[in-house]
């Protein structure tokens, strides 16, 4: 531990420390960490060491701090890789890409599944959140919101609350790494649109192969889109150079 110690950052060893307090103490989302002065005793450590590793464990969604209450171990949430995403992946589309097939895989996997599970007010809720997606898209407006309920209403009546954190994490993930890729269009919002109707179509029918194939082709028409955009970049060449004419052609915006 020594030489640990002479490697790591105090603030990481205190982080540790408070790690390993929760999981020898066995403490759940929403139980409470004991009052600073005791917790620094107790683990042997100064109160500022302390202070900032329990910032780091906040920053990354372990503990929670409640103002006037104290320090208390959070509930279980991905929210904190959402956030902390690092910016290279959110402009690297080929990673889109990979996120999209780990996507792909776990909902065209799960969706049978709800064939014959699924209560009919779940069923009636998935098509009035279709109908308003095609409804913004006939505006010329995005349906986000819809999109992000109609995909947790979806797989609700399974009742696996890691699925459903798992579809909700790689929606917002995907929608945040999407966001850096150019918008797309009105007529790929409407085709959007009909595909969850498509979806709830084929699931208010009880058909299980024709509701996963509708999901696939869902997925499958997202990666078109998405790989229609990726579009590399041209070197830039030099005035005068050969070709310089042609690319300042190329780049004019077309009529």
């Amino acid at each position: 531990m020594a030489k640990l110690s002479s490697r790591v950052p105090a603030y990481k060893l205190a982080a540790l420390e408070i790690r390993d307090y929760i999981g020898r103490h066995g403490l759940k989302g929403g139980e409470a960490l004991p009052p600073e002065s005791a917790l620094a005793q107790q683990l042997g450590i100064s109160r500022p060491s302390l202070r900032e590793g329990m910032k780091a464990l906040e920053s990354v969604g372990v503990l929670q701090a409640r103002h006037g209450e104290g320090v208390f171990v959070a509930g279980f949430s991905f929210d904190a890789i959402v956030d902390n995403l690092p910016y290279s992946m959110l402009a690297d589309d080929l990673q889109l890409l990979h996120l999209l097939e780990v996507r792909t895989a776990l909902e065209v996997g799960m969706v049978p599944r709800i064939v014959g599970l699924i209560p009919p007010e779940d069923v009636a809720q998935l098509r009035s959140l279709a109908q308003r997606m095609l409804q913004r898209a006939q505006a010329g407006e995005s349906f986000a919101e819809e999109d992000r309920d109609f995909h947790a209403t979806l797989f609700a009546c399974l009742g696996n609350p890691f699925l459903d954190r798992l579809v909700n994490l790689f929606w917002k993930v995907f929608h945040r790494m999407a966001d850096t890729l150019p918008q797309i269009g009105p007529s790929s919002r409407l085709q959007t649109a009909r595909e969850h109707l498509a979806i709830v179509d084929n699931l208010a029918s009880g058909d299980a192969r024709a509701l996963q194939q509708a999901h696939e082709r869902h997925f499958d028409e997202i990666r078109k889109r998405v790989t229609s955009l990726r579009v590399p970049a041209s070197p830039p060449v030099a005035p005068g150079a050969p070709g310089a004419a042609a690319s300042a052609f190329a780049s004019q915006p077309a009529a």
